[in-house]
């Protein structure tokens, strides 16, 4: 009681409650186990029921001399009766709750006072009769009476063990009053900047987080760490601070590792450091015009899913940077003169020669590659998911930035400071190994090479099959943050959606059409297996007439169908300041819509797919037998997320088939373009090709074998596969192309060896680096 009257009373929170709960922005267990003593208790009721009984039996059994005396009783017996109050901080704390053994077994027996009540008003409604001379002198007395049981009997219908029950985990709604918790205490308020005279949602979750952090201080303070305190703002602030340092550390996890395998492959800390400090400005480079994009009206927000983006382009210009200084180091070594030992005896006229040819060279497979990849990127933009076109597009201005860098900054450092007094022969390796001879010779069967292929591809066959399309929140949050730990919590021990659910009814809301569509979507929510915490414009209505007399009138008025009732009823809802205050939370300022909140078991997201198929079909069924324009809905945040995984699976074909097309049109074009013969460049596109589809196949494959689902995370994996393969198709195909000018009398296999031998040891390392990233 004293942790939710502390959350009702916070000072800078009470301005923006939002009245969700009926007529209330909170709901908690003692709060509801006041109210069930206060207005439907057996035991508590006793003392008034029997005084009041006792009154009106004094009035029907008086005569005309001690008639006034007995009305007098009556009314001082019916103002023993309890006021509905609302449920207020200074009541939590002036309440005594006894012992709950007590009275949590006769609030397990469901009895309440609508028998005693009921009995009570008919014999108050029947007392001028007995006195028909004096009428004038009983209805005051009547009247009082009747308007103080009025309200109390209109909560009687009213759950409050049920109430009790949904802040209780769920696990022990069977044994509820042995629970050891945690007890969920919630209170909800108005989320919108205006609400808080700020512009943006930002600045309201800082507010929020700040209010409600120094309040779970305050409560820690006096009952120690068994307080916890979630709101989605707090949510909000701490999942993007996560975000923020998760982007760090992978980030710098990502260079450590990169500059290490690099350092491998160099040999020289210079080498490595200019490929590296080039990685690095072309992602300032990349966020930089990401922003500027931004700033220019084009959609570039990021989130979670762009986690990988930074240590995504530092692989890849990695991967650039070494073929450009591996082939740079082939071009010395070719054309080093026999007395020259190191890299350094070069002169600097040999050393420009070799920095320039193997700069041009390079930039053709560069230039092949990164057009391919960033056409293939842009495609992303045709996805329906925001996520996706932003990543698209961030990786292929980042493809760009690298690009550039690496065939312009790259060189020119390579020949701005003197290079490493490395042997000639350790600076690369060209001369064939075992492995190019024998890859050489495998090539040279193409039946043998097309066997082995189907044999490799016949297990991920297998595990495709298994793949699933997945799209569970918690799986993409960090449990380590206290807050998002607080958040899984509210789904497993609670098993239902920590924000609503609703059914979203569209049409006149204040007309006979409108009542009865309200009444078919409660019917259908009611009847669906799993909801909790119903609530909604004419359940608020109800409770709120007990408390207003105005509001009671206009709804009699409804229920007698008097001329205008309804829009008299839906001026005091839309204009006038009390009416607006209990109807802001369900209706819409229009007029013309209304939500049903309730709580469901959404925790997983198959059960929301299921879910929202049935109650989505259910209450389509109801929309058909309405008369009128109104339209039934399902809305709510599990929704969306169900929506996502949808929007994921759609998303992962789209992506992988286009970004293939485009791939194997711009292999094609780029192949016959150079061989000016559209069937030659047709088969060499396709050749090229081919071997990515593979890739594709055994990515998802292992997906499938190893568990991992399609998710807004790996919906990218299949697109990302072929963009990066793509570079490796290009570059071995355009380094046979040269090598069989180069010799044009050598047989072929010695062209696959040479190739192998010098960009395959180059694709190897770059390989090593895009994957350590």
């Amino acid at each position: 009681a004293r942790h939710e009257a502390a959350l009702l009373a916070q000072p800078d929170l009470a301005p923006n409650h939002v009245p969700l709960f009926g007529t209330q922005a909170n709901s908690g267990p003692a709060g509801h186990a006041m109210q069930w003593m206060a207005l439907q208790d057996e035991a508590t009721a006793e003392a008034w029921l029997t005084g009041l009984t006792a009154a009106v039996l004094a009035v029907e059994t008086s005569d005309d001399a001690n008639l006034s005396a007995a009305l007098g009783g009556l009314m001082a017996a019916a103002a023993d009766v309890p006021p509905v109050e609302a449920v207020t901080a200074e009541r939590l704390l002036n309440w005594t709750a006894e012992d709950p053994a007590d009275w949590l077994m006769r609030m397990d027996n469901g009895t309440n006072l609508t028998d005693e009540i009921e009995g009570l008003m008919g014999r108050v409604s029947a007392l001028p009769g007995l006195h028909p001379t004096r009428a004038a002198e009983v209805g005051p007395a009547v009247g009082m009476t009747s308007g103080a049981l009025g309200p109390v009997l209109g909560l009687q219908s009213v759950d409050f063990r049920e109430l009790i029950l949904s802040c209780l985990p769920s696990e022990d709604r069977d044994a509820p009053w042995d629970s050891d918790g945690p007890v969920l205490i919630t209170l909800v308020i108005d989320g919108e900047p205006a609400a808080w005279d700020v512009e943006t949602s930002d600045e309201v979750n800082a507010i929020i987080t700040e209010h409600v952090t120094a309040l779970e201080e305050d409560l820690v303070d006096q009952d120690g760490d068994v307080v916890r305190t979630f709101s989605f703002a707090q949510f909000t602030e701490g999942a993007n601070a996560s975000l923020g340092a998760e982007i760090g550390i992978l980030t710098s996890s990502a260079f450590v590792l990169l500059c290490i395998i690099l350092w491998f492959n160099f040999r020289s800390v210079r080498d490595t450091a200019y490929v590296m400090v080039l990685a690095v400005l072309a992602i300032g480079a990349t966020y930089g015009l990401s922003g500027w994009l931004q700033f220019a009206g084009v959609e570039m927000t990021f989130n979670a899913a762009m986690n990988s983006i930074p240590v995504l382009l530092l692989a890849i210009g990695v991967d650039y940077g070494l073929h450009v200084v591996a082939r740079i180091r082939e071009e010395y070594r070719d054309g080093a003169p026999p007395d020259a030992e190191t890299v350094r005896d070069l002169d600097l006229e040999l050393r420009r020669r070799a920095v320039r040819h193997g700069a041009i060279m390079t930039s053709v497979a560069l230039a092949i590659a990164i057009f391919t990849d960033v056409i293939g990127f842009l495609s992303f933009r045709l996805s329906s998911l925001v996520f996706l076109q932003v990543f698209g597009t961030v990786i292929a201005i980042g493809l760009l930035m690298i690009y550039l860098l690496s065939i312009s900054a790259l060189p020119a450092l390579m020949l701005t400071l003197p290079p490493k007094r490395m042997p000639l022969e350790k600076a690369v390796k060209t001369e064939p190994g075992r492995w190019s001879k024998s890859l050489a010779r495998l090539s040279d069967d193409p039946l043998k090479v097309a066997g082995i292929a189907v044999l490799l591809l016949l297990p991920m066959g297998i595990g495709f099959m298994q793949l699933e399309v997945a799209f569970d929140e918690r799986e993409q949050l960090n449990p380590e943050v206290p807050v998002v730990a607080d958040f899984i919590l509210l789904s497993d021990e609670f098993a239902q959606s920590p924000a609503p659910i609703y059914v979203v009814v569209e049409g006149s809301v204040f007309s006979d059409q409108g009542k009865a569509a309200w009444d078919a979507a409660l019917g259908v929510v009611e009847a669906t297996d799993g909801t909790s915490s119903i609530s909604g414009l004419w359940s608020t209505l109800d409770a709120q007439r007990a408390r207003d007399p105005v509001l009671d009138g206009l709804l009699n008025d409804v229920d007698a169908d008097v001329d205008g009732a309804w829009d008299a009823l839906s001026t005091w809802a839309l204009t006038n300041s009390s009416g607006r205050e209990v109807t802001s939370a369900t209706l819409a300022a229009s007029g013309v819509q209304t939500v049903i909140s309730f709580q469901a078991e959404t925790a997983a997201w198959d059960e929301v797919v299921a879910f929202a198929e049935n109650t989505a079909e259910a209450l389509d069924e109801a929309e058909d037998g309405l008369e009128g324009q109104q339209e039934l809905a399902l809305a709510g945040r599990s929704l969306v997320n169900a929506q996502t995984t949808a929007d994921v699976a759609s998303a992962s074909i789209l992506s992988t088939g286009i970004v293939a097309g485009v791939i194997l049109v711009m292999l094609v074009g780029i192949h016959t373009t150079r061989q000016r013969n559209f069937v030659r460049g047709l088969s060499r596109g396709v050749v090229s090709w081919v071997p990515l589809m593979m890739v594709v196949a055994w990515v998802y494959g292992i997906m499938g074998f190893t568990g991992y689902d399609i998710n807004p995370q790996t919906v990218t994996i299949g697109a990302l596969a072929l963009g990066l393969g793509v570079d490796y198709a290009v570059h071995i195909s355009i380094r046979m192309e040269e090598e069989a000018e180069h010799d044009p009398f050598a047989t072929e296999q010695v062209w696959v060896e040479r190739s192998i031998a010098t960009t395959g040891r180059a694709m190897f390392g770059a390989a090593l680096t895009t994957a350590g990233g």
